[in-house]
């Protein structure tokens, strides 16, 4: 996690199984801009993670 000033990240790792029995792997991040001690803005998405360790 990353606070600056009135802007707070956090970014994740993690992996789900599919249907298929199929690993996925992806990275998530969330953005929070405060204001006044409360959330004013908030973004997040996630990234599917297609090339492995190694690459």
């Amino acid at each position: 996690m990353v606070e600056q000033g009135d802007t707070v990240m956090a970014e994740l790792v993690g992996s789900v199984r599919r249907d298929t029995g199929e690993e996925m792997r992806m990275s998530m991040a969330e953005v929070f801009v405060m204001r006044d001690g409360r959330i004013a803005e908030r973004r997040a998405w996630v990234i599917e993670l297609k090339e492995n360790d190694h690459r």
